[in-house]
């Protein structure tokens, strides 16, 4: 190895002056010479420390643009070359740059080094060639016609069925029509397994009708997650072709493949096989095409059913009638039989049906309430979750969730505290217990007064949860002892505690001075805490007047006090409270305008939201200063909503707000709902579509508002893995109110 030519050049470049994952690349020169080092250890370090900064977590760097020549010499000089060829292409690969001059110049960096990668893909090291292939084929159509007949050759002298099938997946994305043929060639029963579900996929990606050939060689395959175990690639190839075929509009055969594959995983078990990978894989791909597809779970869920009957595959199929909000009246009776165990399946099973909504869910919960905490914490969420659906108060019920609250209460008085059916030391179940109690009687309300005693008995021991219930359970009048008790904790103990038994007693009795009192504590601490504590003070309304003076000083802070989100989000909840009890622009409006700069900092836009959203609130009197602020902001998805909003407050009336179109803001609105977003930006964005009116909208228009009402893909795919399907059908409901009203 000629260390001085890899090296060339290195110590000319200014290291320490670029940045990577951790700061100065000052340290990248000696990592890279340590990757020459003669012991494994030192060199396994050194590589594993350059992953970590010049590619750390999938992020690049100015210094990774620098390093990547090096990588690339080191790599041809035969240096660790398959991890390193690796390296590459997550470089090639990364779209999240940093701080880099030219978008896409860690990628650019790779392509100019493919003339001395390409060599790699005919090494006599199998994993070598893996590496090589998976290396250039992150470098896209980028990587020019050498690259691509380079592949070729590769196709048609390699053996290794492996390999094979990933340079085949590699000349897809470099060589798209290339592997066209490629791929109708590698469905032949001659090729090795590897080979004809890389073919698979290939077809999917480009674009061949899916026909009952190509089904059949599925089915012939299957499971196909045994045959991808050393690709480069490591997907998971039943999941994926279902998610091809979707993707690119084949719903039906998405949805006929994974029903196909839950058939055959139930035949394997029937006749006696471990199901092991074929229920797996069916299971995880029919998870996986439901949250993506509307369409998919009623379709899917009568394969799923037998397969309840599967140990193995029952916790799979619960989950996923719980998670799917289909009513599956079908799965009720196999969900009741499983619920009558002993085991955490049995938990689950009642969860499910808790979840469902299930007449039987309320009467199989009762008995079994100390050792069911799934089935428990989803009856919590139906309750107070952002869409309450408490389970029915029953007698039994009622009696049980007191019975509970006892003992739970008389545990925790205890010096051990109480334990938990999953071992000693209480575990989460255990510290959650009374406040999935506490919120059942809160959702219930009234109907769940004859639990104060156990309530009250339970308030010291877990105040938080307890003053929630006692606010929406007991009766100012006819319960004075819950008042006298709730305004003891409101004077002693932690804030949070003092804070939770004020907003119950102002909940119960309307007197919001004691609350007053420890919000007008909790303003002088900083960070999340005084965040919260301005929320609690928005909906006081004229009642907040005593905080005033507090309110205004906490604006007249400099903006260098509020540079984290917290305290820059804390600053604007303020300003919003000022001008609800003030009507004072002055005092608002630099608030406003400071929130509206962070629309271009990582992380900004929801500070830069809520700034337009309390612009809205001043309307007009926001027009003349902050619209140079909104207008960007226009370009960004992110923002594109409220800022929308604000235009439209602030030029009332108006079908050009500063000089912009209606028609303009509703297609730009309209353009940032994508699929796989979170639920609360989709809502701003439904709401600014609904502020800029029916004036905004022509049949077309309306058009796509009703395709994000009824549309078969999923708009939301970000969140909680078991709410998307949930918060997907809380917009659908919200974007037909929307169209409602815009059409009229």
């Amino acid at each position: 190895m000629d260390l001085a030519a890899v090296f060339a050049g290195l110590d000319r470049i200014a290291w320490s002056e670029l940045h990577h994952a951790y700061g100065s690349a000052e340290d990248v020169p000696d990592l890279l010479r340590t990757l020459t080092a003669s012991t494994e250890e030192a060199a396994a370090e050194a590589e594993q420390e350059l992953w970590d900064s010049l590619v750390h977590q999938g992020s690049v760097y100015e210094a990774t643009v620098a390093a990547v020549p090096f990588l690339a010499r080191l790599a041809q000089a035969g240096v660790r070359r398959a991890r390193l060829l690796g390296m590459l292409g997550a470089v090639a690969e990364s779209t999240d740059e940093r701080g880099l001059a030219r978008e896409g110049a860690a990628r650019a960096a790779v392509v100019a080094q493919l003339p001395s990668l390409l060599p790699s893909l005919a090494d006599a090291v199998p994993e070598v060639r893996q590496c090589a292939a998976w290396a250039v084929a992150r470098c896209g159509p980028a990587a020019g016609p050498d690259t691509r007949a380079a592949l070729r050759r590769r196709w048609e002298s390699e053996t290794d069925p492996v390999v094979r099938a990933d340079v085949l997946t590699a000349c897809v994305r470099v060589d798209p029509d290339a592997a066209e043929g490629m791929a109708a060639i590698a469905l032949s029963p001659a090729e090795a397994p590897p080979v004809r579900v890389a073919a698979l996929l290939a077809c999917v990606e480009t674009g061949r009708p899916w026909d009952r050939k190509l089904a059949s060689v599925v089915a012939a395959l299957s499971p196909l997650d045994r045959h991808t175990t050393d690709s480069q690639w490591r997907g998971e190839p039943l999941k994926d072709l279902a998610d091809g075929l979707r993707e690119r509009g084949d719903v039906d055969a998405a949805v006929d493949v994974v029903v196909a594959a839950l058939q055959r995983a139930v035949e394997t078990v029937r006749a006696g096989a471990d199901p092991g990978t074929a229920v797996t894989e069916a299971t995880w791909a029919a998870e996986s095409l439901a949250l993506r597809s509307r369409a998919a779970p009623a379709r899917l869920l009568p394969a799923m059913l037998p397969l309840l009957d599967v140990p193995a595959a029952a916790d799979d199929v619960v989950s996923a009638v719980r998670d799917w909000a289909e009513p599956a009246p079908q799965a009720v009776p196999a969900l009741v039989r499983l619920s009558r165990g002993t085991d955490e399946t049995a938990d689950r099973a009642l969860a499910a049906l808790v979840s469902l909504g299930a007449p039987e869910a309320g009467e199989l919960l009762a008995p079994r309430l100390a050792d069911r905490p799934h089935a428990l914490e989803a009856a919590f969420r139906r309750t107070l979750g952002p869409r309450p659906a408490p389970l029915p108060c029953t007698p039994v019920l009622l009696d049980a969730v007191r019975a509970r609250l006892a003992v739970v209460t008389a545990a925790a008085a205890t010096p051990r505290g109480r334990r938990s059916r999953y071992g000693d030391g209480g575990g989460l179940a255990a510290v959650n217990e009374p406040v999935h109690l506490a919120g059942l009687s809160a959702g219930w309300g009234p109907a769940a007064r004859a639990a104060l005693p156990e309530l009250m008995d339970a308030l010291p021991h877990h105040p938080l949860p307890i003053c929630r219930a006692l606010a929406a359970v007991a009766d100012a009048e006819r319960d004075p002892d819950a008042v006298t008790a709730l305004r003891a904790h409101a004077g002693t103990g932690p804030p949070a505690n003092r804070q939770a038994a004020a907003s119950a007693l102002h909940s119960l009795t309307g007197d919001a001075g004691p609350l007053i009192a420890v919000l007008g504590d909790a303003l002088g601490e900083r960070g999340g805490a005084r965040d919260q504590c301005l929320r609690t003070v928005a909906p006081l309304g004229e009642q907040a007047r005593p905080m005033l003076p507090q309110l205004l000083a906490l604006l007249a802070e400099p903006p260098e006090t509020r540079t984290a989100l917290d305290t820059a989000q804390a600053g604007l909840t303020a300003a919003a409270t000022v001008w609800e009890l003030t009507a004072d622009q002055d005092a608002v409006l630099p608030m406003i305008l400071e929130g509206l700069t962070w629309a271009t900092r990582p992380w900004g836009h929801r500070v830069a939201n809520q700034a337009a959203a309390v612009a809205a609130l001043l309307g007009p009197a926001a027009r003349p200063a902050a619209t140079p602020h909104l207008l960007p902001m226009l370009d960004r998805p992110e923002t594109v909503a409220g800022a929308a909003r604000a235009l439209v407050a602030a030029y009332p009336g108006d079908d050009r707000p500063a000089g912009v179109r209606l028609t303009d803001l509703a297609d730009r609105v309209l353009s940032s709902v994508r699929p796989g977003g979170h639920l609360h930006s989709a809502r701003n964005s439904l709401e600014a579509l609904a502020a800029l009116g029916p004036a905004a909208f022509t049949p077309t228009r309306r058009e796509r508002v009703r395709l994000l009402a009824d549309g078969e893909c999923r708009v939301i795919g970000s969140g909680s893995h078991t709410e998307i399907i949930r918060d997907d059908e809380e917009f659908r409901a919200a974007a037909r109110t929307v169209l409602a009203g815009l059409t009229r």
